[in-house]
């Protein structure tokens, strides 16, 4: 009965199945070609360099190490990161379905039953054709490797699936666990009558604070914070990455305490007479709150990338290494970017239900619709142009990235976005349009 029920739902949710699968699929694949191709760069050994006092010197690794190991260590952890977000987006989607069983009698292990019949059954499809893929991967790398010349091959270690093994248990293993942990905590709240979405606190969110003077200067700061990588890009002093993480701490301030505001003010002043563009902005101020960290991490991670591709000289292996990390991290991070909105837009129905009712008409529901997500999205872009460009700028006025390279990397952070962009789109169409229940 409850495996009957985990595929209806599952039928019910094609579209959440999907983009779950996909994620597994995608970082199933990048973790096997990532482990195999680091392992034909340290010929299967780990690498390891030891201090005069005989300990282990983590700087050592990040200075002297190959690319092979810190890609990997690097696109592991973001692999965890995009697979958080998607399984957040995924179950949360259950949590009505798992109140009404609830209601209906079904206990915490039956809800935790039938998410996992739906979680392992995803899993089991994704995870062979991930492999299989990079299977595919491997030959197509050894492909570009030969036409460059080079007589490396990349070979499928034993090493490697061992690594490849231990870290795909470990990921599944905490996938089931949260999944458990959801059910019991969804099940207990909605059955109280609870919002599982509002159980933040939000206080202040938008506000200026108590004290305006510390504020004033809170925020000076945080504009300073966030202009200084552009500085610091621009006349071509180096540490992109250190300087986009101090970024990004200004710009989360200059986002919660001056872009948000500024928003609201903006819809104060214009009252009622344009709704598409009230109600909106009012949406985007919701999503860049709920979704700004994912953006933020999308450009340091592109530019920790861009530091470890120019930092030193790199082997053709190597050099393709850091060029794939930099495409699979655009990818998974807007996945992330697009699983973390839509995580919110998944209860955005009840509101497209009140504007029905106060008298906007199914037009004007799309054309906000694909005004926020215009105005979302853009947003990103621009932050990326901006911070990513001028980047770039100072890589090609040093002599350091050629047009060719410069190119190849603003399309591999474009393109995903894009993607995403459209399928956003097309999931929010779906809630717009899907009948309340009561």
């Amino acid at each position: 009965m409850i495996f009957k029920e985990a595929m209806r739902s599952l039928r019910n949710s094609r579209s959440k199945a999907i983009f779950f699968a996909l994620t597994f699929y995608i970082t199933t694949t990048l973790l096997f070609v990532y482990f195999n191709m680091a392992a034909a760069l340290t010929g299967g050994q780990p690498e390891v360099y030891i201090t005069s006092a005989n300990q282990a010197d983590l700087f050592q690794l990040l200075e002297k190490g190959n690319a092979g190991n810190l890609m990997m260590v690097f696109v592991v952890i973001m692999c965890f990161i995009d697979l958080l977000f998607c399984n957040d987006f995924f179950v949360k989607n259950k949590a009505k379905e798992l109140a009404v069983r609830l209601i209906c009698g079904a206990t915490y292990i039956h809800l935790a039953m039938y998410l996992l019949i739906q979680t392992v059954l995803l899993l089991v499809i994704s995870i062979p054709l991930g492999i299989l893929t990079g299977y595919g991967l491997i030959g197509l790398m050894n492909h570009l490797l030969a036409m460059q010349g080079e007589t490396f091959v990349i070979t499928i270690s034993t090493y490697a699936m061992v690594e490849f093994i231990a870290v795909l248990v470990f990921v599944v293993f905490w996938t089931i666990l949260l999944n458990c942990s959801f059910a019991y905590k969804s099940g207990a709240v909605l059955l109280a009558g609870g919002n599982m979405g509002a159980m933040k606190d939000n206080r202040g969110a938008y506000g200026m604070g108590s004290k305006p003077a510390v504020q004033i200067l809170l925020n000076v700061a945080a504009v300073v914070a966030a202009i200084l990588p552009l500085y610091n890009f621009f006349n071509g002093s180096g540490a992109l990455a250190i300087s986009m993480v101090i970024g990004s701490v200004g710009l989360n301030r200059v986002m919660g305490s001056l872009f948000l505001p500024l928003l609201t003010r903006q819809n104060h002043k214009s009252g009622t007479k344009k709704t598409v563009g009230l109600i909106s902005n009012g949406f985007l101020r919701r999503d860049m709150q709920f979704c700004k960290v994912t953006v933020f991490l999308l450009i340091c991670d592109l530019l920790v990338v861009m530091t470890m591709l120019f930092s030193r000289e790199y082997s053709t292996l190597e050099y393709l290494l850091v060029i794939v990390t930099y495409i699979s991290i655009a990818i998974l991070q807007s996945l992330t970017i697009m699983f973390r909105l839509e995580t919110d837009l998944s209860g955005r129905m009840q509101d497209y239900h009140i504007l029905s009712q106060v008298g906007v008409s199914e037009a004007e529901k799309n054309k906000i619709m694909h005004s926020e997500v215009s105005k979302f999205y853009l947003l990103i872009l621009a932050l990326v142009v901006i911070y990513a460009g001028t980047a770039f700028f100072s890589l090609y006025r040093s002599g350091q990235a050629s047009t060719s390279q410069i190119l190849l990397l603003s399309a591999a952070a474009i393109l995903p976005l894009l993607v995403t962009d459209v399928l956003t789109r097309i999931y929010y169409s779906q809630i717009i349009k899907e009948p309340l229940r009561d």
